[in-house]
C-alpha cells in the first residue's frame, strides 16, 4: 500500500477547492443578477403606476374632458361642420 505525504495530499485538497469556491462564487453572482433584475422590474411597475396617475391628474385638468356636455356640443358641431361640406 502506499502511503500518501502530506505535500500531495495538500495538492489534492487545493486541486479540489478551487473549482468548489469558483462554483460558490458564480452561484453569488447569479442571486446578484436576479436580485437586481427583480428590483429594476419593481422600479418599471412603480415608474408605471406614476405614469398612471399622472394620466388621471391631467385628465381632471382638461377643459372639456371626454363625456362633457362641451365635448358632446363640439363633436355635434363638428358633425354638422362636415355634412355641410
Amino acid at each position: 500500500m502506499q502511503v500518501i505525504t502530506r505535500r500531495a495530499f495538500v495538492i489534492a485538497l487545493g486541486m479540489l477547492a478551487v473549482p468548489l469556491i469558483t462554483v460558490a462564487q458564480d452561484k453569488d453572482d447569479k442571486e446578484k443578477k436576479k436580485e437586481e433584475k427583480k428590483k429594476k422590474a419593481e422600479d418599471k411597475k412603480d415608474e408605471a403606476k406614476d405614469k398612471a396617475e399622472d394620466a388621471v391628474d391631467d385628465k381632471d385638468k382638461v377643459v372639456n374632458g371626454p363625456g362633457t356636455d362641451n365635448s358632446q356640443d363640439r363633436r355635434q358641431d363638428r358633425r354638422r361642420d362636415a355634412a355641410k361640406k
